[in-house]
């Protein structure tokens, strides 16, 4: 990391006065309008709700000499009347900083160098591999702090290599505001290397590497392979494995299975898949740092920090755009997750709507209903609670 900070200032301190001057007459400001409303209907616990007007303004200058700069705010507005008391326990903190606040932070700053088939960005930016992506499921993406290089000048193949230190946005943990460690075990940092490669006909196929400091290494890899019977009917079939080697006692250790299959006939796509993980007494594998690349992840529920865990999904999709009405979609998810050790067994179903409205305008919406009848205990070591929710999420965003 520190090495590619000091080639991005060499970078910088090599433009001339006249060249800054030219990419920021050439700069594009750029941002999203959004708003966003959650409800959480609990079993058990006080039911949860909240609601933000926000969004983001970035500004990106002109390439000169090779190099451009970038920068993004991330806001998140309080919609007081529309989310719940939070001295009564009834406002959602999915949408908001620490306590329910409202929020705004610097979510993206880098500095970006391409030339040919080369490029590396450093600083603060969106980064989408298997295990740590933006994931972007609530106001914002997750966004990071790394150095993060690409090649591309191998036929059908990229390169893709670099370093990750810190992470915000609502996978990260309390307070998503604030860049923090990779890992509660006191990580400095995760080195990541991918291939991705398409030369053979079909088939798409990527591997991984994350040395996550203090807690695992991680190899992962999948392949998909798209079969087209005519115009109306193909299907697709996906594999994936990943293998987690603990350090420093982190409890991150196991393998991954997975299978996957989706056939599509017209406007209605069928899918199924299932994940299997092998773990010792008291280690789970885990999402990464976003929401994880599992075959069977659901809106809620994932395998992710589950021991010895089985899972399988049913999805069913319905696309309107052969009848006329582009952009819109309806989807219908069905799955079970299991552990032995944990004694768990949830069951999710999801329904989702999307419409593309536009290339600027968009709105989705998704209701998750997660039943969980385990015998969870309640503190006093005699009663169990039911542990199950139903979680409302509606999305409106427009681009500019």
């Amino acid at each position: 990391m520190k090495k590619a900070l000091m080639m991005s200032f060499a970078i910088v301190a090599a433009l001339s006065g006249e060249t800054i001057d030219e990419a920021f007459n050439e700069g594009k400001a750029s941002g999203q309008l959004r708003i966003t409303y959650v409800n959480q209907d609990n079993a058990v616990d006080i039911d949860t709700y909240g609601t933000s007007l926000g969004g983001q303004l970035k500004y990106e200058t002109g390439r000169s000499n090779n190099v451009k700069l970038g920068i993004a705010a991330y806001i998140s507005q309080k919609i007081g009347y529309a989310t719940g008391d939070e001295e009564e326990g009834k406002a959602n903190h999915d949408l908001f900083a620490a306590n329910a606040k409202s929020y705004a932070y610097i979510g993206e700053g880098y500095i970006d160098y391409s030339a040919n088939d080369f490029s590396l960005r450093v600083g603060r930016q969106l980064i989408d591999t298997p295990l740590a992506d933006t994931d972007d499921i609530r106001m914002h993406r997750n966004s990071f702090e790394a150095a993060i290089a690409t090649y591309s000048g191998i036929d059908k193949t990229t390169l893709v290599g670099g370093y990750i230190t810190r992470w915000a946005g609502y996978d990260s943990g309390d307070d998503i505001t604030h860049f923090k460690k990779l890992d509660t075990a006191d990580s400095h940092g995760a080195a990541i290397v991918g291939i991705l490669n398409e030369s053979v006909e079909n088939l798409a196929v990527q591997g991984w590497y994350y040395g996550i400091d203090n807690v695992s290494n991680i190899l992962y890899t999948d392949a998909t392979y798209m079969i087209s019977v005519n115009e109306l009917i193909d299907a697709q079939f996906s594999g994936q494995y990943g293998y987690f080697a603990e350090k420093k006692s982190s409890d991150v250790d196991g393998s991954v299975y997975g299978i996957a299959g989706t056939f599509n006939i017209g406007m209605v796509s069928l899918g199924a898949a299932y994940n299997k993980t092998i773990n010792d007494n008291g280690k789970t594998i885990v999402n990464g740092f976003g929401g994880g690349p599992y075959f069977t992840s659901m809106e809620e529920m994932s395998i992710g920090s589950m021991e010895d865990a089985k899972a399988y999904q049913l999805s069913g999709e319905l696309d309107l755009a052969s009848i006329g009405i582009k952009g819109l979609m309806f989807s219908a998810l069905y799955g079970n997750f299991k552990s032995a050790p944990a004694d768990l067994n949830v069951k999710e179903i999801d329904l989702i709507a999307a419409y593309q409205i536009s290339e600027a305008f968009s709105a989705e919406m998704s209701y998750a209903m997660i039943g969980d009848k385990n015998k969870n205990r309640l503190n006093d070591g005699i009663h169990d609670y039911d542990g199950g929710y139903d979680y409302f999420l509606l999305r409106m965003s427009y681009n500019f």
